[in-house]
């Protein structure tokens, strides 16, 4: 018979932040040892998110009827994947509370690097669009105005004047191709990879990729040295890692290290087969299974990569806006110039 799950209300399914706000109440609650079903209905009361509240209220209501606190949790069914992941994992420690507490700790640190990074490229991605628009803009309703003058008046134009009159053609031409392809990219790896389809996608993406897996991989080295701590075993804790982190690709990713860990490889050889990971965690996981400090070394390794992600975000966001800015005033620049070049010519030669 299968066993019941719980309906959290509203029906909808509850995004990442919500069930980790959810959790981390629960775990509060449970870590001051106050009665959970009452503590739950308060909580519900100063919550600012209705669905949350919702929620909150009716895990007290399921507690009320018998069922244990992990259960609910783990079969929630408006819950994220993940959120069973954490139980699992947390059950395996012996500690559940302060296990899940350090684990969605990890979860908020990982999106707060993420929330800096998008605010650091925000104004750049701004930039890129509007310089976009200014191009089409200009591709599409003043480069064809000097060519149907160009043409009436049968002007020998200079070579530069015609690369941009090309060069416009070519790209009012393909821009919505390339547009539509790229966004039917985007939809198929979402629709038929997944959640670690499309996180492959980003990882593989110019400047925005390393970030992004970075910021994965950070979380999965901190959930991983915590489980390691507990000594769960190495090839568990792999799994349960990957369960409970939110990059889909680099759980895959934990998963194949514990197939070769339980084939009998190191982590560290492990991660140099598989040669997706960055390799430059490897010389701190393998001083750390030399010297049984495994957990101290991935959380090392954690920082090291959060490091790194302050400072590429700090230099994409100083080197891109300028460049940017050059590039689009040297182009706009040279395009009017090569407009108006013929025009010169022909003035010179009535005048």
């Amino acid at each position: 018979m299968s066993e019941p799950q719980l309906a959290l209300e509203p029906v909808s399914p509850f995004s990442a932040s919500a069930a980790d706000e959810l959790v981390n109440c629960t775990m509060a609650i449970v870590m001051t040892g106050a009665p959970l079903p009452a503590g739950l209905r308060a909580a519900a009361q100063e919550s600012e998110s209705p669905r949350v509240a919702a929620g909150l209220r009716h895990l007290a209501a399921e507690l009320e009827r018998g069922r244990s606190l992990e259960d609910c949790l783990a079969h929630a069914r408006q819950l994220p994947p993940y959120v069973a992941g954490l139980i699992r994992a947390a059950q395996r420690t012996g500690d559940m509370s302060v296990t899940l507490a350090a684990w969605t700790s990890n979860r908020r640190a990982a999106r707060q690097h993420w929330r800096t990074i998008v605010a650091a490229l925000a104004y750049p991605a701004v930039a890129v669009v509007l310089a976009f628009a200014v191009f089409l803009l200009l591709g599409t309703m003043v480069v064809p105005t000097f060519r149907i003058m160009f043409s009436e008046f049968n002007l020998k134009l200079p070579a530069v004047t015609i690369y941009v009159l090309r060069a416009s053609e070519f790209a009012t031409r393909f821009f919505p191709l390339v547009t539509g392809s790229l966004v039917a990219i985007g939809v198929g790896t979402r629709l038929l990879g997944g959640r670690a389809g499309w996180s492959c996608l980003m990882t593989n993406l110019p400047l925005l990729g390393p970030a992004w897996h970075w910021t994965g991989v950070a979380e999965m080295l901190r959930c991983l040295g915590l489980l390691v701590g507990y000594r769960v075993p190495l090839p568990e804790a792999l799994r349960l890692a990957a369960d409970g982190v939110t990059d889909a690709y680099v759980g895959e990713q934990c998963r194949a290290l514990a197939i070769r860990v339980e084939q009998g490889r190191s982590l560290t050889m492990s991660l140099v087969d598989l040669r997706t990971l960055p390799l430059s965690i490897v010389p701190m996981i393998r001083w750390g299974e030399q010297h049984d400090q495994l957990d101290s070394s991935l959380r090392s390794a954690a920082e090291m990569i959060e490091s790194r992600l302050k400072v590429r975000t700090h230099v994409l966001a100083q080197i891109i806006p300028p460049l940017l800015f050059v590039f689009v005033g040297v182009s706009l620049a040279s395009a009017i110039i090569s407009l108006f070049l013929p025009l010169i010519s022909l003035i010179q030669g009535l005048s």
